[in-house]
């Protein structure tokens, strides 16, 4: 067995599916994104789009509220909501082009729909319908109870397909920023490798399975805490909660989103009994499986951790992350969609009392509405793409892998705190911050 690890590194990993998104036709005037056409008089993303429309119905003014600041700052989604109007104004968006009526209409049905006051509220256990039609029209129908409309603006049944558009599209764009990262750090310790041992002996070991080491999960953990940060701030309804609430989700939020982008990658690749990280290193289910030249690199003493460490930890996720994943084989749709459900049901629980780890009542029923807006996209997505199977059957064992990666996160969280304890790694302030809640001082 010999297996190219420079063909995994070159590339994000292959994605299932795809079908159902919207041609991208340039880039955003404003914000540089991926543009899905004119709007408004602007080739712009759907999240300025949104923003733009929701500025002119509350008719927001262009007066600077970050002076100093805003003048410095390159990304337009970082400029204060005044200057980030004002830049759409400058590339041509204009007010005219809105169609107000369309929002009367919007207001009407609204009121139409409306939960009548003592009627009880669909929980998030309950999401997963029988047929695709009633899970789209129940889900649009909770989406019109007040609040959700400050943070998303009410999606049609089209309007659902562009949110599931946009979603995956910024979630791919992040992953392949991320990988671009890897690829530059990985070509720099192989640089530094040359130097030291020379060509010949770093090009010999260049197509070998290597084991994971503490310098790769240092630079691997770090890249993918910025590429979470980065997917996160992509979502309007987190950036609107309360900072505490925010940090509570993140928080737990952190590993398990860890675990989910080793475990797609490692079902990408398809290799059996090993869990990859995003720089192509493993954690093998036994150093026995590597291939022959791979366990001559491995040290003894890596050789004792690995078995009597970190077994627990590698069997769970390969058993319970990336072995049914590559048995489902998500589209990026289903992959972004479960992502979401993960951040927002981690810490989203019933609460009981002042209890400072949990979320506030408000940002959980913000979030539980965010996610049927969410999954209605996903079933008008599976719908447009027809789908054989059940619609309700494969997002229900797409919901199954919650509890597997949650499971798999907590082994990981565990193997990764012996590795603090013992100095068999370290990690950047940040990530000891979010990963083990530990002190910044």
């Amino acid at each position: 067995m010999c297996f190219s690890k420079e063909k995994m590194i070159r590339m994000e990993p292959l994605t299932a599916g795809g079908g159902g998104t919207p041609k991208k036709i340039g880039l955003c005037l404003i914000c540089k994104e991926l543009s899905f056409g004119k709007h408004y008089g602007c080739m712009s993303c759907l999240g300025c789009k949104t923003f733009f429309r929701r500025a002119v119905m509350h008719n927001q003014d262009t007066m600077c509220k970050k002076p100093g600041f805003c003048e410095l700052e390159v990304s337009a989604r970082r400029l204060c909501r005044s200057c980030r109007f004002r830049k759409c104004l400058e590339m041509g968006m204009s007010r005219e082009a809105l169609q107000p009526k369309r929002d009367l209409i919007g207001r009407q049905r609204r009121r139409r729909y409306q939960t009548p006051v003592g009627s009880s509220v669909t929980s998030p256990n309950q999401l997963c319908p029988s047929t695709s039609s009633t899970a789209s029209d129940d889900a649009l129908k909770q989406l019109h109870s007040p609040g959700i409309e400050s943070i998303m603006p009410l999606c049609s049944r089209d309007g659902l397909l562009e949110l599931m558009a946009s979603l995956t599209a910024n979630d791919k764009a992040i992953r392949a920023r991320k990988f671009f990262l890897i690829r530059a750090r990985t070509e720099a310790k192989r640089l530094s490798d040359v130097a030291k041992q020379g060509p010949k002996v770093v090009q010999s070991q260049d197509t070998l399975m290597k084991i994971v080491l503490c310098s790769d999960l240092f630079n691997v953990t770090q890249i993918e805490m910025f590429s979470m940060f980065e997917w996160i701030q992509t979502l309007p309804i987190f950036c609107s909660l309360p900072l505490s609430d925010q940090m509570i989700l993140l928080k737990r939020f952190a590993m398990p989103c860890n675990v989910l982008e080793y475990g797609y990658f490692t079902a990408q690749m398809g290799l059996d009994d090993m869990w990859l990280i995003s720089n192509g290193t493993c954690m093998p289910r036994s150093v026995n499986v590597l291939p022959d030249e791979s366990k001559t690199l491995v040290t003894e003493d890596r050789k004792w951790r690995q078995e009597k460490l970190y077994r627990q930890m590698t069997d769970r996720c390969i058993d319970e992350v990336s072995t049914p994943l590559r048995k489902l084989q998500l589209t990026p749709e289903e992959l972004v969609t479960l992502k979401i459900l993960l951040l927002f049901s981690c810490g989203n629980h019933n609460q009981n009392g002042n209890d400072a780890t949990l979320i506030s009542n408000e940002s959980r029923r913000l979030t539980s509405q965010w996610k049927d807006q969410v999954i209605a996209a996903l079933f008008k997505f599976y719908s447009s793409v027809g789908r054989d199977e059940s619609y309700a059957e494969r997002f229900g064992n797409v919901v199954l892998l919650v509890s597997g990666i949650v499971s798999a996160a907590s082994a990981t969280l565990e193997s990764y705190q012996i590795m603090r304890l013992f100095k068999f790694a370290s990690f950047d302030k940040i990530s000891e911050q979010i990963l083990f809640d530990a002190d910044s001082t």
